[in-house]
């Protein structure tokens, strides 16, 4: 008691309004690894590096407090703590810096952390066995929008113990904000906002995360809720957040814009002229556009294209299973597409397959993996959106995975084998944890409850769990990606990176959207018709002057570069000279490539995805220098400009204005406007008419609103 009155004491002197100790007992896991977190002490830049610092090693922020006592209390015959003497402990000397410290003053010597320490040493360095651990972390206002910039707001953040009982741990919490720009925060947990807009501000404790979104609106004047018009959940729930932020949308995308970008997001396929003259000719309805969605989602280009969507996630590539074996799991790919199957059945078979890998296509998805670490790694990122691989070699930083969790999950995979000729399953084989250096048992994700192992296929259980109604995980991360892939950006991003730390940008939206997609029964088509259908996707990428700063909540159409297979196709559709792949027919669209070792300078050069890892990066999208001086100076763009169209054009004679539009349809799905078309028709009427026509060509495949989805 004596102790705790001095530390009392201290704290109301320095101004500390929450006591970080107990009066009754300190306890190092719960008291004391929550200090040197909060100090910077196990940091990655400091003792909690892989190796350490200085010759002293603790675990990355305090997810091993055992063995963090034990290096304290115990190696180098206890030399880093003096029960008789605390002053001389060198842990307080060193991070008191009154003996020579690399990671200079962590704890300033009489505040109320120091003499925490100072009291757990004096009170014989216990470790506390008996101390409950932390299995949950809140953090209020969860939702704070401030009245203006520069206002702030305090954070208060409460810890859950596995006893029951509850803590105000606001001083010892870790915070960190995604973006700068928009706010910052002290290491007391008070926010401030620099800048209109909404930020994210990531909390952490005991290995335990929440977050906070914090900004200020758009702006002043007030939106209204049904500013987006529709009655669909989409329109609602964005209209709502539009309202919340003072956002104003943009209007309706034009009947040439939403034309365009329509068929590109949905087929990877540009509408020819005579489709959009038909189009554009149509008077205005309530139904014209729908009707033009729902014949999309009927032709084979959409099995076409997101059946490359897919083999771009799933890593299809004859450069790891050779030339047959990837053709026969593209033509399974592709027929559960065409066939319209369920998403989760889709998954459950891949998650369970075995057999003969050259009859059985969906077996050779387990042949992307031998290790089981790395499959469990690829398994959850994939269909659940959670990237574990920091857990392998500690509890990860920014969620709430352990090493236990990760090595239980890829026990799932530890009786899998490629034998040559088939995927089998083993009566034996076990992942050893490295913190028990005993075999870890397979356990389902966020799963406390221990699962049956048995010798059958572990992997049944998963594939069962992995699409049920039990893990909300897959129905959203998979929503999610379409989303990224139809919006432009996903309502999480990364789109493999979901996580408490790291919301949606609307999590109504992100939660609407997977329940709609367990309603629609998982079928991607359904999906799709959804997000399309609605007013919020109907939007034209003309921002206005507040929502031009707006990147993330969909308040104007995102304007984003093509994918390399489908603007490699675009250049082809539009002059009418096909592309050739090494022993493939010809007419063979790049978006029908099996795989992407298929020689192509041009797919290279913009930006296809190799399938060597992940495809989430930018370079799988086109875009960039060397795209753009490819289109400039590619002697193979000139022969399809002066061979294809253009050349049947002039036999049969068309006039000049005739040339210039069937250009604009054909590439921009649009008439040209009355200033270009005056432009080109005076360039065309000079005596170089074909070399003009040829200029004009090469001017639209160049220009910005044909290499985007504008």
């Amino acid at each position: 008691m004596f102790f705790a009155v001095t530390i009392l004491s201290v704290c109301a002197s320095s101004q500390v309004t929450r006591v970080p100790v107990h009066l009754t007992r300190l306890d190092f896991a719960s008291d004391i690894v929550p200090i040197l977190t909060k100090a910077g002490c196990n940091s990655g830049a400091c003792h909690g590096a892989a190796i350490g610092r200085g010759g002293f090693h603790l675990s990355l922020l305090g997810y091993d407090p055992r063995g963090d006592y034990d290096r304290i209390a115990h190696e180098f015959g206890g030399r880093r703590i003096q029960l008789g003497a605390p002053d001389d402990s060198l842990l307080l000397r060193k991070a008191g810096f009154r003996v020579r410290h690399g990671g200079g003053l962590r704890l300033e010597p009489g505040s109320a952390f120091y003499n925490a320490v100072h009291a757990w040493i004096a009170t014989g360095a216990r470790y506390g066995s008996e101390a409950p651990a932390a299995i949950s972390i809140s953090a209020s206002p969860a939702d704070a929008l401030l009245p203006k910039v520069n206002a702030s707001v305090s954070l208060r953040v409460t810890a859950a113990f596995s006893d029951g009982t509850t803590r105000d741990v606001t001083e010892l919490a870790l915070y960190s904000v995604s973006d700068d720009a928009i706010a910052r925060v002290t290491s007391g947990g008070r926010a401030t906002v620099l800048a209109r807009g909404v930020t994210t501000i990531m909390v952490r404790f005991l290995g335990q995360v929440a977050a906070v979104r914090v900004g200020v609106p758009f702006s002043d004047a007030p939106v209204a809720e049904t500013a987006l018009g529709g009655t669909g959940f989409i329109d609602k729930i964005a209209g709502a957040e539009f309202a919340k932020l003072h956002l104003p949308p943009s209007p309706d995308a034009d009947d040439s814009e939403f034309l365009r970008r329509v068929f590109l997001d949905t087929i990877g396929t540009l509408p020819g002229p005579d489709e959009v003259r038909t189009f554009l000719d149509l008077p205005p309805s309530a139904t014209k556009r729908l009707t033009l969605v729902e014949s999309l989602l009927k032709r084979p280009e959409f099995t076409d294209f997101w059946s490359l969507k897919l083999a771009d996630m799933l890593l299809i590539s004859s450069k790891r299973l050779g030339d047959e074996d990837a053709a026969v799991y593209y033509r399974w790919l592709h027929s559960q597409i065409a066939d319209s199957i369920p998403m989760d059945q889709m998954v459950r078979s891949l998650i369970a397959s075995k057999g003969a890998v050259r009859t059985d296509g969906a077996a050779n998805f387990y042949r992307l993996h031998s290790d089981p670490r790395d499959m469990g790694e690829y398994v959850s990122r994939t269909f659940l959106g959670v990237r574990l691989q920091c857990a392998r070699c500690h509890s990860h930083p920014f969620d709430r995975w352990t090493q236990t969790d990760y090595y239980s999950f890829a026990s799932f995979f530890a009786r899998t084998r490629f034998d040559g000729k088939s995927v089998v399953t083993l009566d034996r084989g076990e992942v050893p944890n490295p913190v028990t250096n005993r075999p870890a048992g397979p356990r389902l994700l966020g799963v406390t409850s221990k699962q049956s192992e048995g010798n059958s296929d572990r992997r049944i259980m998963l594939a069962g769990w992995l699409t049920s109604n039990e893990n909300p995980l897959f129905a959203k991360a998979f929503v999610n990606r379409v989303w990224r892939e139809v919006v432009g950006s996903g309502l999480v991003m990364p789109v493999d990176d979901i996580r408490a730390t790291n919301p949606a940008s609307n999590p109504a939206m992100l939660e609407a959207l997977a329940q709609e997609f367990v309603h629609q029964h998982y079928d991607l088509r359904s999906l799709v018709r959804t997000i399309i259908s609605s007013n919020l996707y109907g939007r034209t990428s003309r921002s206005n002057s507040i929502n031009q700063r707006d990147q993330r909540f969909g308040s104007h159409a995102a304007v984003k570069p093509l994918q390399a297979q489908v603007l490699a196709d675009a250049i082809a559709q539009v002059t009418g000279v096909p592309d050739i792949y090494p022993r493939l027919p010809e007419g063979t669209r790049a978006i029908q490539l099996i795989d992407a070792q298929t020689p192509s300078y041009t797919l290279d050069v913009f930006g296809r995805c190799k399938r060597d890892t992940d495809c989430e990066s930018g370079t799988s999208f086109g875009g960039g220098l060397p795209q753009a001086l490819h289109l400039i100076n590619s002697s193979s763009l000139d022969p399809k400009i002066r061979d294809g169209v253009l050349k049947q054009l002039f036999m049969a004679n068309r006039s000049n204005s005739s040339i210039v539009e069937e250009i604009y349809l054909r590439a921009l799905s649009r008439y040209p406007t009355k200033q270009e078309s005056v432009a080109w028709e005076s360039a065309l009427s000079r005596p170089d008419r074909r070399a003009a026509a040829e200029d004009l060509f090469w001017a639209v495949l160049n220009s910005r609103e044909f290499t985007f989805n504008h």
